[in-house]
Protein backbone atom coordinates (compact mmCIF):
# COMPACT_ATOMS: atom_id res chain seq x y z
CA UNK A 1 0.00 0.00 0.00
CA UNK A 2 1.32 3.44 -0.93
CA UNK A 3 1.89 5.59 2.16
CA UNK A 4 0.33 9.01 2.61
CA UNK A 5 3.84 10.46 2.70
CA UNK A 6 4.64 8.81 -0.64
CA UNK A 7 1.49 10.17 -2.22
CA UNK A 8 2.28 13.66 -0.93
CA UNK A 9 5.81 13.48 -2.36
CA UNK A 10 4.46 12.37 -5.75
CA UNK A 11 1.96 15.23 -5.71
CA UNK A 12 4.65 17.78 -4.88
CA UNK A 13 6.95 16.47 -7.62
CA UNK A 14 4.12 16.67 -10.15
CA UNK A 15 3.23 20.19 -9.07
CA UNK A 16 6.88 21.21 -9.26
CA UNK A 17 7.21 19.97 -12.86
CA UNK A 18 4.01 21.70 -13.93
CA UNK A 19 5.05 25.02 -12.36
CA UNK A 20 8.42 25.11 -14.14
CA UNK A 21 8.64 27.06 -17.37
CA UNK A 22 10.78 26.48 -20.42
CA UNK A 23 13.79 28.81 -20.55
CA UNK A 24 12.94 31.32 -23.25
CA UNK A 25 16.47 31.55 -24.71
CA UNK A 26 16.62 27.78 -24.94
CA UNK A 27 13.15 27.78 -26.49
CA UNK A 28 14.36 30.11 -29.24
CA UNK A 29 17.24 27.76 -30.03
CA UNK A 30 14.92 24.75 -30.12
CA UNK A 31 12.50 26.45 -32.53
CA UNK A 32 15.43 27.44 -34.75
CA UNK A 33 16.55 23.78 -34.69
CA UNK A 34 13.06 22.71 -35.82
CA UNK A 35 13.02 25.16 -38.73
CA UNK A 36 16.52 24.22 -39.85
CA UNK A 37 15.84 20.49 -39.80
CA UNK A 38 12.12 19.96 -40.45
CA UNK A 39 10.86 22.97 -42.44
CA UNK A 40 10.00 22.28 -46.09
CA UNK A 41 9.56 24.77 -48.93
CA UNK A 42 7.42 25.21 -52.02
CA UNK A 43 8.88 25.28 -55.53
CA UNK A 44 8.80 29.08 -55.20
CA UNK A 45 10.93 28.67 -52.04
CA UNK A 46 8.14 29.77 -49.69
CA UNK A 47 8.13 28.02 -46.29
CA UNK A 48 5.32 25.52 -45.93
CA UNK A 49 3.14 25.21 -42.86
CA UNK A 50 4.10 22.38 -40.52
CA UNK A 51 3.82 21.41 -36.86
CA UNK A 52 6.18 19.64 -34.46
CA UNK A 53 5.81 18.21 -30.97
CA UNK A 54 8.53 16.82 -28.73
CA UNK A 55 8.66 15.04 -25.38
CA UNK A 56 12.22 15.23 -24.07
CA UNK A 57 13.99 15.22 -20.70
CA UNK A 58 13.37 18.47 -18.85
CA UNK A 59 17.09 19.36 -18.81
CA UNK A 60 16.83 20.02 -22.55
CA UNK A 61 14.41 22.89 -21.91
CA UNK A 62 16.39 24.61 -19.18
CA UNK A 63 18.84 27.49 -19.24
CA UNK A 64 22.05 26.91 -21.16
CA UNK A 65 21.00 23.94 -23.30
CA UNK A 66 22.10 24.28 -26.93
CA UNK A 67 20.44 21.73 -29.24
CA UNK A 68 22.53 20.07 -31.93
CA UNK A 69 22.41 16.98 -34.11
CA UNK A 70 24.60 15.24 -31.52
CA UNK A 71 22.65 15.93 -28.33
CA UNK A 72 19.02 16.55 -29.37
CA UNK A 73 16.44 14.28 -31.00
CA UNK A 74 19.31 12.12 -32.25
CA UNK A 75 17.32 8.87 -32.19
CA UNK A 76 15.00 10.00 -34.97
CA UNK A 77 14.92 8.87 -38.59
CA UNK A 78 17.06 10.89 -41.02
CA UNK A 79 13.98 11.05 -43.27
CA UNK A 80 11.84 13.21 -40.96
CA UNK A 81 11.67 16.10 -43.43
CA UNK A 82 10.38 13.90 -46.24
CA UNK A 83 7.97 11.90 -44.06
CA UNK A 84 4.86 13.92 -44.82
CA UNK A 85 2.09 14.32 -43.98
CA UNK A 86 2.94 12.58 -40.68
CA UNK A 87 6.09 11.37 -38.94
CA UNK A 88 6.00 9.63 -35.56
CA UNK A 89 9.26 8.85 -33.77
CA UNK A 90 10.79 8.28 -30.35
CA UNK A 91 10.68 11.81 -28.94
CA UNK A 92 9.31 13.66 -31.95
CA UNK A 93 6.20 13.90 -34.11
CA UNK A 94 5.95 16.11 -37.21
CA UNK A 95 3.11 16.88 -39.60
CA UNK A 96 2.56 18.90 -42.72
CA UNK A 97 -0.78 19.90 -44.22
CA UNK A 98 -2.61 16.86 -45.59
CA UNK A 99 -4.33 17.64 -48.88
CA UNK A 100 -7.68 15.93 -49.36
CA UNK A 101 -10.23 16.21 -52.15
CA UNK A 102 -11.84 19.61 -51.63
CA UNK A 103 -10.18 20.42 -48.29
CA UNK A 104 -7.01 20.18 -46.23
CA UNK A 105 -6.31 18.76 -42.77
CA UNK A 106 -4.18 21.23 -40.85
CA UNK A 107 -0.86 20.10 -39.43
CA UNK A 108 -1.83 20.87 -35.82
CA UNK A 109 -4.95 18.75 -36.13
CA UNK A 110 -2.98 15.80 -37.55
CA UNK A 111 -0.91 15.72 -34.37
CA UNK A 112 -3.54 16.57 -31.76
CA UNK A 113 -6.60 14.68 -33.00
CA UNK A 114 -7.29 11.21 -34.37
CA UNK A 115 -7.71 11.96 -38.07
CA UNK A 116 -6.39 8.60 -39.24
CA UNK A 117 -8.94 6.42 -37.39
CA UNK A 118 -6.34 5.66 -34.74
CA UNK A 119 -7.28 4.62 -31.20
CA UNK A 120 -4.99 7.29 -29.79
CA UNK A 121 -3.69 10.50 -31.28
CA UNK A 122 -0.01 10.98 -32.23
CA UNK A 123 0.27 13.48 -29.37
CA UNK A 124 -1.17 11.03 -26.83
CA UNK A 125 1.31 8.37 -27.95
CA UNK A 126 4.16 10.86 -27.62
CA UNK A 127 3.08 11.95 -24.13
CA UNK A 128 2.87 8.35 -22.96
CA UNK A 129 6.52 7.73 -23.81
CA UNK A 130 7.81 9.94 -20.99
CA UNK A 131 5.68 10.98 -18.03
CA UNK A 132 8.22 12.19 -15.46
CA UNK A 133 10.94 14.86 -15.58
CA UNK A 134 9.85 15.76 -19.09
CA UNK A 135 9.44 18.82 -21.24
CA UNK A 136 6.82 18.94 -23.98
CA UNK A 137 6.87 21.56 -26.72
CA UNK A 138 4.34 21.94 -29.53
CA UNK A 139 5.38 24.22 -32.39
CA UNK A 140 3.24 25.34 -35.29
CA UNK A 141 4.94 27.52 -37.91
CA UNK A 142 1.64 29.38 -38.43
CA UNK A 143 -0.63 30.07 -35.48
CA UNK A 144 -3.72 27.83 -35.28
CA UNK A 145 -6.55 29.22 -37.38
CA UNK A 146 -9.53 30.75 -35.59
CA UNK A 147 -12.07 29.44 -38.10
CA UNK A 148 -11.62 25.76 -37.29
CA UNK A 149 -8.61 24.93 -35.08
CA UNK A 150 -9.69 27.23 -32.23
CA UNK A 151 -13.42 27.23 -32.89
CA UNK A 152 -15.37 25.19 -30.32
CA UNK A 153 -18.22 24.79 -32.81
CA UNK A 154 -15.99 23.25 -35.48
CA UNK A 155 -15.65 19.50 -35.84
CA UNK A 156 -12.01 20.15 -36.69
CA UNK A 157 -10.87 22.03 -33.58
CA UNK A 158 -7.81 21.09 -31.54
CA UNK A 159 -9.06 22.24 -28.13
CA UNK A 160 -9.71 18.76 -26.73
CA UNK A 161 -6.17 17.80 -27.72
CA UNK A 162 -4.79 20.81 -25.85
CA UNK A 163 -6.87 19.95 -22.79
CA UNK A 164 -5.54 16.40 -22.81
CA UNK A 165 -1.97 17.67 -23.11
CA UNK A 166 -2.51 20.01 -20.14
CA UNK A 167 -2.97 16.98 -17.88
CA UNK A 168 0.54 15.70 -18.61
CA UNK A 169 2.99 16.46 -15.79
CA UNK A 170 5.67 18.22 -17.82
CA UNK A 171 7.08 21.62 -18.57
CA UNK A 172 5.01 22.87 -21.51
CA UNK A 173 5.16 25.42 -24.31
CA UNK A 174 2.91 25.97 -27.32
CA UNK A 175 4.84 28.06 -29.82
CA UNK A 176 4.13 29.72 -33.17
CA UNK A 177 6.18 31.96 -35.46
CA UNK A 178 3.83 33.69 -37.91
CA UNK A 179 0.16 34.53 -37.60
CA UNK A 180 -2.12 32.43 -39.79
CA UNK A 181 -2.82 33.92 -43.20
CA UNK A 182 -5.16 36.95 -43.23
CA UNK A 183 -5.92 36.75 -39.50
CA UNK A 184 -4.90 40.26 -38.51
CA UNK A 185 -7.77 41.31 -36.23
CA UNK A 186 -6.06 41.65 -32.86
CA UNK A 187 -9.33 41.45 -30.89
CA UNK A 188 -10.25 38.16 -32.56
CA UNK A 189 -6.74 36.81 -32.02
CA UNK A 190 -6.82 37.96 -28.40
CA UNK A 191 -10.01 36.02 -27.71
CA UNK A 192 -8.87 32.89 -29.51
CA UNK A 193 -5.28 32.75 -28.25
CA UNK A 194 -6.64 32.79 -24.70
CA UNK A 195 -8.26 29.43 -25.53
CA UNK A 196 -4.74 28.02 -25.90
CA UNK A 197 -3.49 29.73 -22.74
CA UNK A 198 -6.39 28.20 -20.80
CA UNK A 199 -4.58 24.88 -21.22
CA UNK A 200 -0.86 25.50 -21.85
CA UNK A 201 1.58 28.46 -21.90
CA UNK A 202 1.73 30.22 -25.29
CA UNK A 203 4.83 31.74 -26.87
CA UNK A 204 5.78 33.42 -30.12
CA UNK A 205 9.31 32.93 -31.49
CA UNK A 206 9.96 35.20 -34.47
CA UNK A 207 13.69 34.45 -34.60
CA UNK A 208 16.11 32.44 -32.48
CA UNK A 209 16.82 35.53 -30.38
CA UNK A 210 13.32 36.99 -30.39
CA UNK A 211 10.84 34.93 -28.38
CA UNK A 212 7.96 36.33 -26.35
CA UNK A 213 5.73 34.80 -23.68
CA UNK A 214 2.21 35.61 -24.84
CA UNK A 215 0.83 35.60 -21.27
CA UNK A 216 -2.98 35.94 -21.20
CA UNK A 217 -3.63 33.87 -18.09
CA UNK A 218 -6.89 34.67 -16.30
CA UNK A 219 -7.96 38.25 -16.92
CA UNK A 220 -4.59 39.38 -18.27
CA UNK A 221 -4.31 40.33 -21.93
CA UNK A 222 -2.33 38.52 -24.60
CA UNK A 223 0.97 40.33 -25.14
CA UNK A 224 0.90 42.63 -28.23
CA UNK A 225 4.03 40.91 -29.60
CA UNK A 226 1.85 37.84 -30.17
CA UNK A 227 -0.90 39.71 -32.01
CA UNK A 228 0.89 41.74 -34.70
Amino acid sequence: MVSLRGLLLLFLLTQSAEQQTVDIQTLGRIISFFDQNYQTFSVENHPKQYAVAINVHETQCKEGFVPSQNNFLNKESPDVKTSRPLYTGQELIVAGVKKMEGFSIHAERLLLTSTENLQTTPMEDLLNKRKEQSCTIFYSYKSPCVKSCLNESSDYNILAGLENWSKHSSMKAFVFKDIFWNEKNSEVLQMNFKKIVAHVPLYRCVTENECYPCKGEGNTAIDPHCLN
